[in-house]
């Protein structure tokens, strides 16, 4: 019988150890004799031991036929592949027992892919929280809570228990994860860019989206690769939309070159602009410099016929942008959750002068997406 409790017991038994002390070597003595080694090599008392940790629990509870063995977290994600007990899901909701992974190089953008640096075992997942074991965590055997669909999260390794604990499918599991879109009174919607990949918008449309912001170009002025797609996909599924530009710009001359590249890109297609204003760099400008870069920007804009707005977070309202900008241009603001789950709290919606729309989530899930998508509301 291979149940998770008991997995989950072993690792918390070793709970409290250190580098270098009895139970540090126990464990990696118990990974050292089992046999056959896996790739033939012994690990060191001064090795990097979390993944042999994990394995040292599969040998010590006498699962090492459901659960891989290996010293390296890359090896061992390709042998949970290998077994079919793999979930390449960010967003994936464990259960007690499963294997979690990291990456700490993760940029916190769609589901990562990145190469594993670290894993643990799932003790429990309650209120949006994932409770992990470690072993090398803080050179010891430690705990660890992390978001459900967390920044640094790899993906998971799903052991196949006996224990009626069913691994529920992917795509069963991002239903799980849909938000609950916010009341009918408000015009759903999400922006776009590279990171989201080819989307599904039938999907997206069936799940209620009734407008997009796609990102125009990229720092260097190169158009977002997939600006042509989200923009035709629109236009075809009658879907209201938009673009936007983050601006690096330091000056009004600079405002006006970036500009004329997202002008260019549009061309004759009637499309609002948003200026995306939250680059760090600009925050030496203070609240008269960057108004003079977002009036630059926003004339030449209208120049050429098109409407024009800003956006920002909510600390960027207050601190940033000044009386004049919030009197006279429609303001997209973004204030998530401190710990964002995704949800909508319309409790927490912004107030002020002008505010047009809301970015209330930069962890939203929809099916016809793969990862995460950052959602909104017309206020």
């Amino acid at each position: 019988m291979h149940n998770r409790q008991a997995i989950v017991d072993k690792m918390r038994s070793w709970l409290g150890c250190h580098e270098g002390d009895a139970v540090h070597k126990h464990i990696i003595d118990t990974y050292n004799n089992h046999k056959p080694l896996p790739r033939g090599y012994a690990v060191k008392y001064t090795d990097p031991w979390c993944a042999t940790t994990t394995s040292a629990a599969a040998i010590e509870c006498g699962y090492t036929d459901i659960i891989p063995i290996e010293c390296s977290c890359k090896k061992l994600i390709e042998l949970f592949k290998k077994i079919g007990c793999w979930v390449e899901n960010d967003a994936y909701i464990p259960e007690m027992g499963d294997w979690i992974f990291y990456d700490w190089q993760d940029a916190g953008i769609g589901d990562d892919t990145g190469d594993p640096e670290h894993v643990g075992v799932v003790e429990k997942v309650k209120d949006g929280k994932i409770y992990v074991v470690e072993g090398n965590k803080s050179d010891g055997v430690n705990e660890r809570v992390i978001n459900i669909n967390g920044k640094y999260i790899r993906g998971f390794g799903v052991p196949k228990y006996d224990d009626k604990s069913v691994v529920v499918p992917v795509q069963q599991q991002q239903a799980k994860q849909q938000v609950k879109r916010p009341p009918e009174k408000y015009q759903w919607g999400m922006d776009v860019s590279k990171y989201q990949g080819v989307i599904d918008y039938d999907k997206i449309k069936e799940a209620g989206i009734g407008f997009v912001v796609i990102r125009s170009t990229t720092r260097n002025g190169s158009v977002d690769q997939y600006f042509e797609r989200n923009y035709s996909e629109c236009v075809s599924h009658r879907i209201d939309y938009s673009c936007y530009k983050l601006s690096y710009a330091l000056n009004p001359d600079q405002a006006r070159i970036e500009a004329n590249v997202v002008i260019n890109l549009i061309r004759n297609r009637k499309m609002m602009i948003w200026l995306d204003l939250e680059d760090k760099s600009q925050l030496v400008l203070g609240k008269q410099g960057l108004e003079s870069v977002a009036l630059a920007f926003i004339t030449e804009c209208n120049k050429a016929g098109l409407q024009c707005g800003i956006y920002c977070d909510l600390n960027w309202y207050k601190n940033m942008i000044t009386d004049y900008l919030k009197d006279n241009f429609l303001l997209w603001i973004a204030r998530t959750e401190k710990n964002d789950t995704g949800s909508f709290d319309e409790s927490r919606m912004p107030k002020g002068n002008n505010i047009f729309g809301w970015q209330y989530t930069h962890n939203g899930r929809l099916p016809g997406i793969d990862g995460k998508v950052d959602l909104d509301i017309i206020c």
